[in-house]
């Protein structure tokens, strides 16, 4: 699934691209998405103009004039195409299709329609079902150590679906967790509740910097994100630990070893991030900025 990077690279994309750009029309496919998307009749989009792009988490929010708001999420395969004309070749799976009035087009394409696109008076977004119960988004209010331990207090549930819980950190799913994880050196399985405040600020200072480098190599791409250009994101090279079992910990080279937590998989080195805290051989220097798996062990 598209996390927080993917959407984020996505919403520039689309700033720079499509704002300020009157809809001329929508159409949209027969099938249904996670949520289903109205019928184009029943969407008043047509004649308005792109006010704004937004993210929270990983939903994607696209403002028109009028006061209404677009709210959408790339689901497990979706992703959106831009076109500088309307000559585009047959394209399977394209759920939504935005025309705009100087001849560009914006397709949804989502081949399992696990995805969202449906609209939202804007004054109502903060009110709505998919947004309400989100946490302050990482990037416009980024963790603190101390808000971590704050909100992990006497919780039991692990520190890998502590990350994940998007009521507390939204936008961070399973690949950034693992990765965060690693380079703050605590292991996924310890209850967040017992994590020490110097750990939780190594958690809030990796979290920012995982975010920001892949967001700057536009995502990670495993098998259907891309890019507005349809282009997959490069920083999939630089992950340290997640989809590595088996290979060697490019700190320490102990085996990356692969679990399953929460009927997803979580990889992490146990000596760099050892179930006790305290153990780890950890290198003098720190792991952010030096992560590519082709530099090998880093300091």
């Amino acid at each position: 699934m598209p996390e927080l990077p993917e959407v984020e690279t996505v919403r520039r994309m689309l700033e720079e691209n499509v704002l300020g750009r009157t809809i001329r029309r929508v159409g949209r496919s027969r099938h249904r998405l996670r949520a289903p998307a109205p019928a184009a009749r029943a969407m008043p989009l047509h004649g308005r103009m792109i006010e704004a792009l937004r993210r929270h988490g990983k939903f994607l929010l696209i403002d028109l004039s009028g006061g209404l708001s677009v709210i959408s999420h790339l689901g497990m395969s979706g992703r959106w195409l831009f076109y500088a004309s309307d000559t585009i070749p047959p394209l399977a799976h394209v759920h939504v299709r935005i025309a705009f009035e100087n001849g560009t087009c914006l397709w949804y394409q989502d081949p399992r329609r696990f995805g969202t696109f449906r609209s939202v008076p804007t004054a109502e977004l903060a009110r709505d079902p998919s947004l309400r119960n989100l946490g302050p988004d990482p990037l416009d209010r980024p963790p603190t150590g101390a808000w971590l331990v704050e909100q992990a207090h006497a919780l039991r549930l692990s520190a890998k679906s502590f990350l994940l819980d998007q009521r507390r950190v939204p936008g961070i799913g399973n690949i950034y967790a693992s990765e965060i994880l690693h380079r703050a050196g605590v292991h996924p399985g310890r209850p967040a509740g017992t994590l020490r405040l110097v750990e939780w600020e190594r958690i809030a200072a990796e979290t920012r910097a995982v975010l920001g480098e892949a967001i700057e190599m536009m995502g990670t791409t495993f098998s259907t994100y891309r890019t507005l250009w349809n282009e997959p994101g490069a920083y999939g090279a630089q992950l340290l630990v997640y989809d590595r079992a088996g290979e060697p910990c490019l700190r320490c080279a102990s085996p990356v070893r692969r679990i399953v937590q929460g009927q997803r998989s979580t990889f992490y080195c146990s000596t760099c991030q050892p179930r006790r805290p305290g153990r780890a051989r950890r290198s003098e220097g720190r792991s952010s900025g030096h992560s590519a798996r082709e530099r090998g062990p880093f300091r």
